[in-house]
């Protein structure tokens, strides 16, 4: 998963605790969690500081000292309530030959690829493979089930 962090220290209250509450749900969906208890509730609503971590586990700063040093991509609270759960998975790091699964939108059914290279430019087609250009691809292995449906990765 990504890591994030982010600063709440500019609200104060009950605004605090309800925007920290709303994403500590929102983490939830997105397979986040805390790791003494789980996804059941949130905690810590007054704390100005969350770190999501990259083993998918949430925790807090009570005093924000460490925020500046942490090396967590600093992310809005607008554009963490945004994330889908398919943003925060780390993607897949492919070689040449790898057997793939590809599309370009969430709607298309997954096709079977050979994958070459990585586009360097800023194309949003990144993964070029043999048959075609796509803007998401997956590992064939352990996603065969896949083959031709528009489902999403699980």
């Amino acid at each position: 998963m990504k890591a994030y962090k982010i600063d709440l220290s500019m609200l104060e209250g009950e605004t605090r605790e309800d925007v920290s509450a709303a994403i500590q749900r929102h983490a939830f969906r997105l397979g986040y969690e805390w790791r003494s208890f789980g996804k059941e509730e949130t905690k810590y609503e007054f704390c100005p500081v969350l770190y999501f971590e990259k083993d998918g586990a949430i925790l807090k700063d009570e005093c924000a000292d460490g925020f500046k040093t942490w090396t967590n991509t600093e992310i809005s609270i607008t554009d963490f309530l945004a994330l889908k759960p398919e943003d925060v998975k780390d993607a897949p790091e492919f070689k040449p030959f790898d057997r793939v699964l590809a599309r370009d939108s969430d709607g298309d059914e997954w096709e079977c690829d050979i994958f070459c290279r990585y586009d360097v430019d800023d194309s949003p087609h990144r993964f070029l493979c043999l048959g075609s250009c796509w803007k998401q691809c997956i590992p064939y292995e352990g996603n065969e089930h896949l083959l031709g449906k528009t489902e999403d990765v699980k």
